[in-house]
């Protein structure tokens, strides 16, 4: 956790943004986990006054903005009656993409750019991709302007930021975001082709709004370097920042899952993971101020 103290002189309501980052199948419910012991605690993250999402972060801020209970994440990421996702995992695929985006020695066009032409080389999502997306965010429509989801566009290798304001279904832009070549197909949306958010940051921290305390959720921080984060919390204006990410515990839970892929195992283990280790966040927001009014 970083944190800068926040100097309070006024009687204004604390504005609140949270960040939440990459981190794969599992760190959609490890973070789903943590939201849904926190708002039993009192901290309702979905009441941020703007909130990020990139990749797996994309799906728990969706969902938190639509007002799908997180609780609702526990056991499951499919569709009553789906048996299994109508992608195809390709093993040989997501090695190379997944060796691109933990390579520090590419610039950061580079790596985009090299997955991003992997990825239009595969046949793009149909509808029977995205249709559980919807059920799984809570609806296909942004309800308010609040939320930002994050990708790369696959051709440029640049990214781009859609809001309520870009006319993309919501299912669509998390399922773009999340689109990891070799698990998820790219999306295509008005003749261009978009895979994840995280080629281009795993955070994506700079596009934090101007508030008074910004929460991090890092579901890879022990996969990244954190001055790469830092570097983009410097351009952000706020009082206090608090980085959360996996404990050893947790880590140890991603690990798994990744020499044995069984997400119908591994999806509940991940978000009692996040329900555990949601008190220590909770005291640090509380600490940070989260909700407590300016004076």
């Amino acid at each position: 956790m970083e944190s800068r103290d926040v100097d309070r002189t006024s009687g204004e309501t604390v504005r609140r943004s949270v960040v939440l980052g990459g981190g794969g199948v599992l760190g959609s419910a490890w973070m789903a986990g943590l939201a849904a012991e926190l708002r039993r605690g009192g901290i309702d993250l979905g009441a941020a006054d703007s909130i990020v999402g990139t990749s797996a972060g994309a799906v728990v801020a969706a969902a938190l903005v639509t007002g799908r209970d997180p609780e609702s994440f526990a056991d499951d990421l499919y569709p009553p009656g789906s048996t299994q996702s109508p992608s195809v995992v390709k093993p040989a695929l997501l090695a190379v993409a997944f060796a691109a985006l933990l390579d520090r020695t590419l610039d950061r066009d580079v790596a985009p750019r090299k997955v991003g032409d992997l990825a239009m080389s595969e046949d793009p999502a149909l509808p029977a991709h995205i249709a559980p997306m919807e059920w799984l965010v809570g609806g296909n429509y942004w309800p308010d302007n609040r939320l930002r989801i994050v990708v790369v566009d696959a051709a440029s290798g640049q990214r781009q930021v859609w809001d309520s304001s870009s006319g993309v279904p919501l299912a669509t832009a998390v399922a773009a975001s999340r689109s990891f070549p070799g698990a998820f197909p790219p999306v295509v949306v008005a003749d261009r082709y978009y895979i994840d958010g995280g080629f281009w940051s795993p955070t994506n921290a700079d596009l934090a709004a101007d508030s008074d305390v910004v929460l991090v959720v890092e579901p890879m921080a022990n996969r990244f370097p954190p001055e790469q984060v830092q570097a983009e919390l410097a351009t952000t204006v706020t009082d206090t920042v608090v980085r959360f990410g996996p404990d050893s515990a947790t880590i140890d839970v991603f690990n798994a899952f990744m020499s044995n892929p069984d997400v119908l195992a591994s999806w509940p283990l991940a978000f009692r993971a996040g329900i555990r280790q949601a008190n220590g966040l909770a005291q640090q927001l509380i600490d940070a101020g989260w909700s407590s009014p300016k004076h």
